[in-house]
């Protein structure tokens, strides 16, 4: 009775987020509330239903749980993903469509060139870095086995390594290149400029080989599928055959990944035994284990005030992503490395179950957001939806998986980054055009 009542939960809180999306979303199918849908699918639905019948799978087993932490955890998660659709809801207000306007921007990214090459030249040099990190002269089998198995190094005696975030945010220099030639070539139908975005493509799965971080390939989707629909893209035969190649070509990039990682584990095991994703796992381990007196009270989500020191220059810094203190301080695992907390997660060790509010903040900030990006005069004069993958979805990843303040650090320097690419290669425009540079753009 338990396993049905959680496996409906799971429908629900599946079902739900996507109809919202569906009804009130700005961006077919990519709205905050798809995405919500999504991982909730794959992290929730997909793992209760394989755990149903094959227990063993289940991550939290291995922590000897309480007799009713599996359906506490799911009315935690359940009930957390409620309030988010209904912060979202709160906080929702119509808004015209950007597609035209977006079609303008996206026509006259600048100096195409440059910044293919600037994208290969950052790339070269983040990997360079990351060699002489790991104290590798070239890209073997060996180095790629260890990134994917082992994503951080030099760990002290609390367990906190470095996982070259730092450098490795370079690398949103390529991905931004890669969104930006992509919505040239769409807006302007141009098959070589297409042809450019999909070189800068093949290097962004490189890059996910070498970071060991199979979401990379997850965000090379959305980067492609979210600008796509935003300039307007229809979901029609050749689309479908097209994105059905990427999809099976990252597919099979990390299953190769995951055998890097894990030998002869499938990728399916990987997912369902792991805490990916808007995790079940993680609801049910902290229902399970926190205790009043290890609450931090908000704390973690100001740990980005210190966030932004190299551990080059602070080796000691405490961990800033709150997996760390979720594997260690409550699994009372001391292995280094981190488990992912989760959004749901996060607020139940900072307030326990006061943190399903921190739920309704996050579903009215996702609408808040997602307007501001694609606000027709937001993305004429300042070229705002070109943040909406590359940003704003991380963002959404981030609190639905990670941690807040692990997120904002990273987001912080790759602003910069950014702003500098946009000032550089893409033209904004007064929202007041003339009628006959409307009529010009329009054709």
């Amino acid at each position: 009775m338990e396993t049905v009542l959680v496996l409906l939960l799971a429908l629900i809180c599946t079902a739900l987020p996507f109809a919202i999306g569906q009804r009130c979303g700005v961006v077919r199918l990519v709205s905050p509330m798809h995405m919500l849908s999504y991982f909730c699918g794959f992290g929730f639905l997909l793992k209760i239903a394989v755990y149903s019948f094959a227990p063993d799978f289940a991550f939290y087993q291995q922590f000897d749980p309480k007799p009713w932490a599996v359906l506490n955890g799911a009315i935690y998660l359940s009930l957390f993903i409620l309030l988010m659709c209904i912060g979202y809801l709160i906080a929702f207000r119509p808004v015209g469509h950007a597609q035209f306007e977006a079609g303008v921007v996206a026509t006259q990214i600048a100096r195409r060139g440059w910044l293919f090459v600037a994208a290969f030249g950052f790339a070269l040099m983040t990997f360079a870095l990351i060699l002489q990190a790991r104290g590798f002269g070239t890209i073997d089998t060996l180095l790629l086995a260890g990134l994917n198995n082992a994503k951080q190094i030099n760990v002290n005696a609390d367990g906190v390594g470095a996982t070259l975030a730092g450098i490795k945010t370079f690398f949103v220099v390529p991905k931004f290149a890669f969104v930006l030639l992509l919505a040239n070539g769409i807006a302007l139908r141009s098959w070589h400029v297409l042809a450019a975005a999909g070189v800068l493509g093949g290097l962004l799965v490189l890059i996910a080989l070498v970071s060991g971080d199979r979401f990379e390939l997850i965000e090379l989707l959305v980067f492609a599928f979210a600008t796509y629909l935003i300039l307007g893209g229809r979901i029609a035969g050749k689309m479908l055959f097209v994105g059905g190649l990427a999809v099976t070509g990252l597919i099979l990039m990390a299953v190769y990944m995951t055998h890097l990682r894990l030998g002869g584990a499938s990728l399916l095991e990987q997912i369902v035994g792991s805490t990916y994703f808007l995790d079940i796992n993680a609801a049910i381990m902290v229902t399970d284990r926190v205790e009043v007196d290890q609450l931090l009270l908000g704390q973690s989500y100001t740990w980005w005030i210190f966030g932004w020191v190299p551990r080059a220059v602070w080796p000691e810094k405490p961990a800033i992503d709150l997996g760390v203190f979720f594997k260690r301080d409550i699994m009372q695992i001391y292995t280094g490395g981190a488990f992912n907390v989760t959004g749901p997660g996060e607020a139940f060790i900072n307030f326990r179950w006061a943190g399903l509010g921190v739920g309704f903040a996050l579903g009215w900030m996702y609408r808040k957001i997602e307007v501001v990006l694609l606000n027709p005069m937001h993305v004429l004069r300042y070229g705002s939806f070109l943040f909406y993958p590359i940003l704003f979805y991380p963002f959404v990843q981030a609190t639905l998986q990670s941690s807040f303040s692990a997120f904002i650090v990273g987001a912080v320097a790759q602003c910069m980054l950014l702003t500098l690419m946009m000032a550089l290669f893409v033209t904004r425009f007064t929202p007041h055009m003339p009628a006959r540079m409307r009529r010009r753009y329009a054709t």
